[in-house]
Order: structure tokens, then sequence, then C-alpha cells
């Protein structure tokens, strides 16, 4: 279980630190060996030799190389989002798909969101959820969408199909979990909303026509997003599960931040 008010630790970024840090020690060994053969000093042409010195050494960096590979793969999966072969990626997706072109939101032109916005979504989601926690559910969810596989699942509808998965309970308490730990990253909320759409703009691929997340966009995401933590914090006992799992501050917080998402929601209809 997950320590009370303590995040995760994401090994995710330890393991890129520690194979870096790897490479500055080289360094730094290097610099202290002609420091201590120079009187304490070094000159400007030592530091380039000792910099040399390391470029001769391919190997430094192959641990760093698997490290980066292995996690790049599964960086891809979360970006593509298949349906059938990505079941977490189109969960975390199906809360917010009513918002994208072509389903019950219309066009673009109508205020639906561009398709293009999955990708610096996914990117979104490890920033804020972290690497670790991701991968541990994307194993879990693996395993439960196995446990339900049917030979008619690939007959099926999709949108029925994952709308099915995503009320199993044990998919629910995973993906709650998710959001919860994003949510917790809204505490200042106009601060982070703003943070949000200039992250989501900055990472959208190249599309025709150009097309911007507004305000009125990220709003509603997180509206979606985040409605079933709001479900959670409706009922008392669910309520008390999110305490044990996150701590009664964070929870203290998530309600804040559904609170501030209510007004802007709230805003938009009357407007």
């Amino acid at each position: 279980m997950i320590a009370a008010n303590k995040p995760p630790r994401d090994n995710f970024k330890q393991r890129h630190h520690a194979a870096a840090f790897t490479v500055l020690e080289q360094f730094s060994q290097g610099l202290i060996h002609f420091a201590r053969n120079n009187g304490g000093s070094i000159t400007e042409e030592q530091i380039i030799k000792a910099l040399d010195g390391l470029r001769d050494k391919e190997d430094l960096f192959d641990a760093a190389w698997v490290v980066l590979e292995n996690d790049l793969e599964f960086i891809k999966a979360r970006e593509r989002a298949a349906v059938r072969h990505d079941p977490f990626g189109r969960l975390l997706v199906s809360r917010f798909d009513h918002l994208l072109e072509g389903n019950e939101a219309g066009d673009i032109e109508h205020g639906a969101l561009s398709r293009t916005i999955l990708q610096p979504f996914f990117k979104v989601i490890r920033m804020m959820v972290g690497m670790d926690m991701l991968q541990e559910i994307d194993g879990e969810i693996h395993a439960i969408v196995e446990a339900h596989a049917h030979e008619d699942d690939e007959l099926r509808d999709p949108l029925e199909y994952w709308e099915h998965l995503a009320k199993e309970p044990a998919v629910r308490s995973r993906l709650n979990l998710v959001f919860a730990r994003m949510a917790l990253h809204f505490k200042g909320y106009e601060h982070r909303k703003k943070w949000l759409m200039q992250l989501v703009n900055d990472n959208m691929p190249a599309s025709d026509p150009i097309w911007n997340f507004t305000e009125e966009h990220c709003i509603r995401l997180l509206d979606a997003l985040f409605n079933d933590v709001r479900k959670t914090l409706s009922v008392p006992e669910h309520s008390a599960e999110l305490v044990a799992k996150l701590g009664s501050e964070d929870v203290a917080t998530l309600r804040e931040v559904i609170k501030a998402i209510d007004a802007d929601i709230a805003r938009l209809k009357s407007s």
C-alpha cells in the first residue's frame, strides 16, 4: 500500500539519474587525478584532456542506453494507445473519449478536442503520476484483461468493450488512483491550469490545420478526467479508502481542486 502523504519513489527517474551520474563520476575522477599530479590545480587543457579520455570509452554509456531503450518502449506503447494492444492507455483515454473529435463533441470547429492531443496527454500523465506507478498498474490491468478475455472480444464494439471493462471494480480502483495522483498536481489550480495548457500546446505534433488547446478545452478535459475522483469524494466510505491510500491532507487538496474545476464549469455554462 502507498504510504500516506508520501508519493511513491519513481525509479524511472532514479535509473536515469544513476546512469548519468556514473558518467559524471568518471569525469570527476579524471579531474582529481590531474589535480593530484599538478599540485592541486587543473588547467583548461587538462579539463579538455579528461573529457577526451571519456570520449574513447564507448562502453561507458552502454548501461544508460539499455535503461533508456527499455523505458522508451513503454513510452511508445502509451502514446500509441491501440485499442486491443494497449488496454491501460485506452482506458485512460476512455475518461475523455467523448470530448474527442468524431464522437459526441462533434468536430474541432465546434469545440471538440483534436486527436493530436493524445501524445502530449500521455506525456502529462508520465510527468504527474510517475513511470513506476504507470508500469505497475499497466501490468495489473493487462492481467485483468487476460482474465476477462473472451473469444468474441474482437467482434465486440470497441466503445462497449472498454466501457464494460472500465466498470470492473479492480480496474476502476486503479484508474482512480492514477487520476487522483494527477489531480494533486493542480493544488495551485489557476497556475497549474495555465501550465497544462502551455505544456500541451508546446508538445502538440504538427497538424493541418494548426489546433490550439484553449482554456475551455482544458477545463472540460480536467472535468472529465477527474469525474470519478469527484464521485469517490462524494461517497464517505469511498472517500475513506482514498484517505487510507493518500492521507487526509492529500484528500483535502483533491476536494479543493474539484471545487475549483466545478467553479470553472459553472462559469462556462453561464457565459
